[in-house]
């Protein structure tokens, strides 16, 4: 177009653009990722039912006309919508099933229903004995303390408006209202890094010691000096906290079934070898498998350490990746030197379903062995949909492209769902690669691991887990880096005669170089006052035949 059309499209008003259809504009337009969920009609019904429960225990007792009783359920139910809304965006693993959402809303609800049975049944309660502590514990523990953090906040708004509408919210309800959040508060952060079930009787005594020093400080407050029942309240509140921890840990086991989650105390229990039944039976019937998965356990650690992720999900879920090997180990080349004899006798097609049928018996044995579902998905997902390549080419040269399909040498899991899976997907190509290299120098890793994270992302393997580009390439410094450490090259003895501390050597190349040192002359010695000639012969035959020349 020339310069005198294009001023007359400007007078005009319009712009010389390429046609494209609306369909593929929105196909191609800019949105930010967003995990789907399932079941959304069961989960507003499910939400509908929690609001519904909080509109009846804040009001009953409290209200009596209509336009109250609506006013209340208005914003209710406005406030709902916005957490409902609020969790889609930043906290989606608590909607991910329906138990999930109902313990998030049993969690949020718990300390309300408490205190209504409580003024019910006994005629009130300190509110310093709610169980906001023991729900916060709780949540930190399974989805991180980030959301118990926000589950208190929601809790302490809907027993700030009980009390409110109860005309309560003063002098001592006031203080122990402050006192249970304040415990709250101090379970979701301390539970940062809880490895072990004592880590948990450590923080139910910080608990109590921190509502404890809350309370004493309202007691000093008063104007009356304190006596020995505000000291029996103390020790009370203190106990209260001690008792959180116990709790916590002896129902540990009942909550992760009961809400879909797996925290990191049983990660580390099912990631330890010696206890862990089927990572025994790996070790013994698939040897090869099991060293492969421990390496990538390691790589897939420190690639979701350098991008911030769950760094002991992805040891753990490494570990467990390819249990489903059990079931024909000796058609793997890691644990049978003829497994690549077994697979000539076959049709590409057979080799396939062979190879790929792996990640479905894991996921048998698993649920056979009651691994829970976030390592399950790992069996799943390592693969993803991506394509077993050696096969195909193989049918590819017997029978021509027009009689093979590609689709049907792809792996039929899903694509991985979480950042976990995807470095366990790029950690598990990488390592049985690397193996095979003869020269694995820094560079040669450093390109195969770029090449290995490119051929995923190009065959569309991460677009259902978030991964960003900056994370992928963090993701292969950290995996060349750890590579380079395992691959890594030691200094060897110099060339010539042999030394006794070598023996990477074996016995013939010994003699070879002790033969082919002995063109050196040496000067004579002395034995027994007779001068000797050295007899090359005679020392040759004293190493080869142990001392006994012929």
């Amino acid at each position: 177009m020339s310069w005198f059309e294009g001023l007359l499209v400007r007078l005009k008003g319009g712009h010389h653009l390429r046609r494209v259809s609306p369909e593929k504009a929105r196909s191609l337009g800019s949105k930010a990722w967003r995990p789907s969920l399932g079941q959304v009609g069961e989960k507003i019904l499910l939400a509908g039912g929690a609001t519904l429960l909080a509109l009846v225990l804040l009001g009953l007792g409290a209200l009596a006309r209509p336009r109250e009783w609506c006013a209340l359920a208005a914003l209710l139910t406005l406030a709902c919508m916005g957490l409902a809304a609020y969790l889609r965006d930043f906290r989606p693993e608590a909607l991910r099933s329906l138990a999930r959402l109902v313990g998030l809303s049993a969690a949020i609800l718990l300390p309300v229903v408490v205190l209504f049975l409580s003024d019910q049944t006994l005629g009130g309660v300190d509110l310093a004995w709610l169980p906001i502590s023991f729900v916060s514990l709780i949540l930190a523990l399974a989805w991180g303390r980030a959301l118990a953090l926000e589950a208190v906040v929601v809790a302490g708004v809907l027993l700030a408006a009980y009390l409110a509408l109860h005309d309560r919210l003063a002098g001592p309800e006031l203080s122990g209202l402050v006192v249970a959040l304040g415990g709250g508060v101090t379970a979701a952060l301390a539970a940062k890094s809880v490895k072990r079930r004592a880590d948990l009787f450590r923080i139910g005594v910080l608990i109590g010691c921190i509502q404890a020093a809350l309370s004493a400080g309202f007691v000093l407050m008063l104007p009356e000096a304190p006596g020995l029942g505000e000291l029996a309240d103390l020790l009370r509140v203190l106990l209260v906290g001690v008792v959180v921890g116990l709790l916590v840990s002896g129902l540990l086991p009942m909550v992760e079934a009961f809400l879909d989650v797996t925290t990191d105390i049983s990660l580390l229990e099912l990631g330890n070898m010696h206890s862990s039944p089927l990572l025994r039976k790996l070790l013994i019937e698939a040897a090869g498998t099991f060293h492969h998965s421990y390496v990538v356990g390691l790589l897939a650690e420190g690639a979701a350490e350098a991008i911030g992720g769950d760094a002991l999900l992805a040891r753990v879920g490494a570990l467990y990746h390819d249990v489903g090997k059990l079931n024909k180990p000796e058609y793997f080349a890691e644990n049978s030197p003829n497994a690549r004899d077994r697979h000539k006798n076959l049709a590409p097609e057979m080799s396939m379903l062979i190879i790929s049928a792996h990640t479905r018996d894991g996921v048998e044995l698993g649920r056979y062995y009651g691994l829970p579902r976030a390592l399950l998905d790992f069996m799943v997902e390592h693969h993803g949909t991506s394509c077993i390549e050696y096969f195909y080419q193989q049918a590819l040269t017997l029978r021509g492209e027009d009689q093979v399909s590609e689709g049907s040498f792809r792996y039929s899991g899903r694509r991985p769902q979480s950042k976990e899976a995807a470095i366990v997907m790029v950690a598990d190509a990488a390592e049985a690669i690397a193996r095979q290299m003869t020269d694995p120098s820094i560079g040669r890793l450093q390109e195969m691991v770029h090449r290995v994270a490119m051929k995923r992302l190009m065959d569309n393997q991460f677009s259902e887990c978030a991964l960003t580009l900056a994370e992928l390439e963090a993701i292969e410094r950290a995996i060349v880096r750890v590579l380079s450490g395992i691959h890594h090259t030691r200094p060897t003895f110099s060339k010539g005669k042999p030394n006794p501390l070598d023996l990477s050597r074996s016995p013939a190349e010994v003699v070879e170089g002790e033969e082919d040192g002995e063109a050196q002359p040496t000067r004579p010695r002395r034995s027994g006052g007779r001068r000797t000639k050295k007899g090359p012969d005679r020392k040759a035959g004293n190493v080869s035949s142990g001392g006994n020349p012929e």
